[in-house]
């Protein structure tokens, strides 16, 4: 009991060892945060809470200097009076000493200690602050030049840092590669424990792309990363260009060729080539992002010549140069264009004379100079003296103010000069009376059109003519001048649609100066007849498919319809075929024909868009595609009544149901066919159906088909199940008794007792028939009364209802067998029985106890013949139980080894078979 109790207290103690170091022994008593993290220069609360239920006499913060354990008091209460040192403000109450503290340098970092006594204990707790600073970020961008190429260089800083900060660099959203890009690193560790870490990104100006780079910079202190993004200086290739301006200096010309570069950086390399060591005046010019590099050239020295500019920049693999050739000055002649009310004539180049109308107004004589001077001197007379009053020369213009009289007759003569190049034009300028036309409008049809014509003849000076149209009419049109004897005619014709729905009129124009307003003539033209539209379709089989033929005709005027086709509201349409016919009585038939297969556009409606100029509006003929329905087939299979065939039913209901219904069947397998036809109505029914034996199908597909008139075939296919029954199960308790003959059955004992009623026999198959027959049956071929799967035994048992019983499971072809062999039994003969197996099993176990306890007893003894004697008493187990008088044989050195393993043998045979 002492043991037990000293065991008791041992595993207690020990528990709450176990709870104390987890520290779930006790609520803890400070609520303290032990690591703290504080940003330099800014503001950081040291917190701690007493949680304990004790009286609270002082508290006070402290914290360690060194590692002797030295501390420096800092703030607190003593003598229930709060105080406070340095940057530290006053607890909040006596049990929360949480103060704030300002954070002026590195050195605040280490160990601080919050202490709470009572008069019972004393708490305390630790709080290490880490001081950590937020670098200041500095980046600078230098342009260097080395090995004489350009290079940008990006220094990235990161200052006063505590930890180090990591640099990195973005160039286009991307880490820099290695080349052209050189990133160098520089550390500074300052006094005051922060430090300084510095990037420089360098790289050849030429070969950066990007216009600006981004410096990354991370540090605990920083809750994302910092991206600083810079503009560096980049190439950029120029626009380069020539171009010659003439301007005027001291009464002289002189041409300015300027070679131009924009929008390059660096400035471009510009100079001139000339093939001259004369001294030009030049001048260079740079304005924003363009320069100029300019020479001032006389024109006369340098006409014809080329000019050359030369452009060096980096970005050009080589130099590249711009060409412009100065023009070559010429005056080869001029022209004479008459424009104005009353005249038509368009060119009079080289004319003697020029006619003009008595009262003809805004008079224009058009001098068109042929050269390329760039400006000239005009000197013009008339008759010798100067120009009439109303005529002058306004640019290239002669312009006759008012009407034109008598006085305008007479010789003109022009000189146009550009220093030493001149050119003269001489015309006569006769003033004549006019001659009204005469005016006559027909019309004709020709080729598909209507034609109409309208002439104003024998009139001086020409008439000029115009068309008058509707809105919306397009037209052609043209004009035909003739002159005769000094008189003129013209004649316009036009050309309009032969066909339209609407009368047009059209109004012939004629403007003369003998009238005193436009005479107008006009002609109505009929509207066409409308075509007729038919449409009708057909259908026919081909390779086993519907196929539909939609004709759409037109019979209509010239010209011919045109039939386009669509299917159902949208604008989809589809293939077809078109011809034209012109009939003897100068119709045309336009045809259409769409070819598909019905069952692509079933149900839809087919429309055929017919346009034709004598239509308003486009008219549309719809022909309805019909749904071709599918007959409806079904399959099932029943189970004949009283009969061993199953019956396959095929259901095949239409409105085009023929006979052609079929079973299709493996080869030499005939069976029992009939079909049935009725008919309600529109729809006709037509039934298939097939005798079998269930062997004949089971596990196999029965397919009925339907065969159209085009050769395709509907299907339908039923599954004829794969049933079996695998055993019949006896469920009451049975010893099973294995024949002497292998292919023998299993017998099932079962002992049902003696002078008992309504004994059963209860049974169960195995399978996955739908139902079953199950018959039991004696020996003698009698039979069971059953009662479902029971086998029943309504009267008392006697020794006369023992033997073999034979139960058979049935479904068609499937069967199955159980035999069971009745014993009947009685308390008496059970009772018998168990007395002789107990007496046999305390024989069996007697032996062996009273062996044991030979050997054992025997164990003690110290006779040098001990093993032998051993050996010769376990000998006698050899006997016969039922022989004791006879002798074991003696032992010699010899076979004594031999007769050892013997007797062991001999021992573990006798035990198992008495177990």
């Amino acid at each position: 009991m002492g043991c037990s109790g000293l065991l008791i207290l041992g595993f207690v103690l020990n528990v709450a060892h176990c709870l104390d170091i987890l520290g779930l022994s006790e609520e803890p008593v400070l609520e303290i945060t032990h690591n703290i993290t504080a940003v330099l220069g800014e503001d950081v609360y040291l917190r701690c809470i007493y949680l304990g239920e004790s009286k609270i006499e002082s508290a006070e913060w402290k914290r360690k200097i060194n590692s002797k354990m030295k501390t420096k008091r800092l703030a607190g209460f003593t003598d229930g009076k709060p105080f406070s040192r340095e940057n530290i403000s006053s607890p909040v109450s006596l049990t929360n000493l949480t103060v704030k503290m300002k954070v002026h340098s590195v050195e605040a970092e280490g160990e601080y200690l919050c202490e709470f006594e009572s008069e019972a204990e004393s708490d305390s707790g630790s709080v290490f602050l880490t001081v950590i600073a937020r670098p200041d970020i500095q980046i600078l961008v230098n342009a260097e030049t080395i090995n004489g190429s350009d290079y940008q260089a990006v220094s990235c800083s990161a200052v006063g840092g505590r930890p180090v900060p990591q640099i990195t660099w973005l160039v286009d959203g991307r880490s820099p590669s290695d080349y052209p890009f050189t990133v160098s690193v520089s550390e500074t560790v300052h006094s005051n424990g922060t430090s300084t870490l510095s990037s420089i990104l360098r790289f050849p100006t030429h070969l950066q792309d990007e216009d600006s780079v981004t410096c990354v910079v991370q540090h605990p202190t920083l809750p994302n990363p910092k991206l600083t993004r810079v503009r560096v200086e980049t190439y950029t290739r120029p626009n380069v260009t020539i171009k010659a301006e003439m301007v005027q200096q001291g009464g002289s010309e002189f041409w300015v060729v300027s070679c131009i570069s924009s929008g390059g950086r660096p400035d471009a390399d510009i100079a001139l080539a000339l093939n001259t060591d004369e001294e030009l005046q030049r001048e260079n010019n740079t304005d924003s992002d363009t320069q100029t590099n300019s020479v001032l050239l006389p024109v006369t020295v340098y006409e014809g010549r080329n000019v050359t500019c030369v452009f060096d920049h980096p970005t050009f693999t080589h130099k590249v140069s711009r060409v412009i050739t100065l023009p070559s000055f010429y005056l080869s002649g001029v022209q004479l264009l008459l424009s104005g009310l009353g005249s038509n004539r368009d060119d009079l180049q080289g004319t003697e004379s020029l006619e003009l109308q008595d009262g003809q107004s805004d008079t224009v004589i058009n001098l068109q100079v042929t050269g390329n001077v760039p400006h000239y001197n005009v000197t013009c007379k008339k008759d010798g003296g100067p120009l009439p009053e109303g005529v002058e020369l306004v640019g290239s213009n002669l312009t006759v103010h008012g009407p034109v009289n008598h006085q305008h007759a007479g010789l003109y003569e022009f000189l146009f000069s550009y220093r030493h190049l001149k050119a003269t034009l001489k015309f006569n300028v006769t003033v004549t009376q006019p001659v009204p036309p005469t005016i006559h409008v027909d019309f004709h049809t020709k080729d598909g059109h209507k034609v109409i014509e309208c002439s104003a003849a024998d009139a001086v000076p020409a008439a000029n003519m115009s068309w008058l149209l509707p809105e919306g009419v397009s037209e052609v049109s043209w004009f035909n001048f003739t002159s005769h004897n000094g008189s003129h005619s013209v004649r316009g014709v036009l050309l309009l649609p032969a066909c339209s729905p609407w009368e047009l009129t059209a109004e012939c124009v004629i403007n003369h100066p003998a009238f005193e307003k436009p005479e107008n003539r006009s002609i109505t033209l009929p509207l066409c007849a409308r075509p007729n539209i038919t449409i009708n379709s057909s259908f026919e089989w081909k390779d086993g498919d519907k196929f539909t033929k939609v004709d759409c005709s037109v019979d209509s005027v010239a010209p011919a319809a045109t039939i386009t086709w669509h299917v159902g509201n949208s604008d989809n349409s589809i293939s077809y075929l078109s011809e034209t016919e012109v009939q003897a009585d100068g119709l045309v038939s336009a045809r259409s024909s769409a070819h598909f297969v019905s069952s692509l556009y079933s149900g839809q409606n087919l429309t055929c868009t017919v346009e034709h100029p004598s239509l308003e509006a486009p008219e549309k003929r719809t022909i309805h595609i019909l749904v071709q329905k599918a007959p409806l087939m079904s399959v099932s299979v029943v189970r004949q009544q009283d009969s061993p065939l199953w019956l396959a039913v095929c259901d095949c209901r239409g409105e085009d149901v023929e006979t052609n219904l079929a079973w299709v069947l493996p080869e030499n397998v005939k069976g029992q066919t009939s079909l049935h036809l009725k008919n309600e109505g529109r729809v006709r029914k037509a039934r298939l159906t097939y005798l079998f034996p269930l062997a004949l199908h089971e596990g196999q597909d029965l397919t009925c088909a339907y065969h159209f008139e085009h050769g395709a075939t509907e299907k339908k296919t039923i599954h004829i199940p794969r049933y079996y029954i695998s055993s019949v199960r006896v469920l009451n308790h049975t010893t099973p008794l294995q024949s002497r003959y292998g292919d023998e059955a299993i017998t099932h004992r079962l002992a049902l007792q003696e002078d008992h009623h309504s004994q059963r026999v209860l049974l169960r198959v195995e399978g996955n028939v739908p139902e079953y027959n199950l018959n039991c049956k004696r020996s003698d071929g009698s039979f069971v009364q059953m009662d479902g799967t029971a086998m029943v035994f309504q009267s008392e048992l006697t020794e006369q209802d023992e033997g073999l019983y034979s139960c058979q499971a049935s479904f068609y072809h499937h069967t199955a067998t159980v035999n069971i062999q009745v014993e009947v039994t009685s308390e008496d003969k059970l009772f018998a029985l168990v007395v002789m197996i107990c007496m046999s099993s305390a024989l069996a176990i007697i032996p062996i106890f009273l062996v044991i306890l030979w050997v054992y007893c025997k164990g003690n003894s110290k006779n040098k013949y001990k093993k032998k004697d051993s050996l010769s008493a376990l000998t006698s187990l050899m006997q016969e139980p039922g022989s004791p008088e006879v002798k074991k044989p003696a032992v010699t050195e010899n076979n004594s080894k031999d007769y050892a393993q013997l007797v062991s043998y001999s021992i573990v045979i006798d035990v198992k078979t008495t177990v």
